[in-house]
């Protein structure tokens, strides 16, 4: 009588263990999808967001190199300034909006450029030179 349980005890052991085996592989095919999927949602997101970025600098750039409303130029350099520092964009992104708002700096409004000075000049050797429509313009040291 003893003889016939071990295979009815070896047949649940072996089912026992294939329900094991077989929870285990679907459990980390699971966790596998699902960390696949985070990541496909994670590279979307990235992506929006960047196009987002360059859709934002676009209009930016139209604002001020296109608009003649002083406070709407304005603004766009603004937005420059804020997408020129965010994590959004690569750094080749940030590079081109520094770019953009270093050129722009170095254009007065009507598009001329500014003499920004030779290199290694101290502001203490700036003279600043103010018209006041008189014949003889008043000078003074900044």
């Amino acid at each position: 009588m003893s003889g016939e349980w071990w295979p009815a005890i070896l047949a649940f052991v072996g089912a026992a263990v294939g329900s094991g085996a077989s929870f285990y592989a679907a459990r980390r095919d699971t966790q596998a999808q699902s960390a696949a999927a985070a990541d496909d949602l994670v590279q979307r997101e990235r992506a929006s967001a960047r196009e987002e970025w360059g859709r934002r600098f676009t209009a930016a750039l139209a604002d001020i190199t296109a608009d003649d409303s002083f406070r709407r130029r304005e603004l766009g350099r603004i937005v420059l300034v804020e997408l020129a520092s965010s994590g959004l964009a690569a750094p080749e992104e940030r590079e081109l909006a520094e770019s953009v708002l270093t050129a722009d700096a170095r254009l007065d409004p009507d598009g001329d450029e500014v003499d920004l000075g030779r290199r290694g000049m101290l502001v203490d050797d700036v003279l600043v030179v103010e018209d006041d429509g008189d014949e003889a313009p008043e000078r003074s040291r900044a």
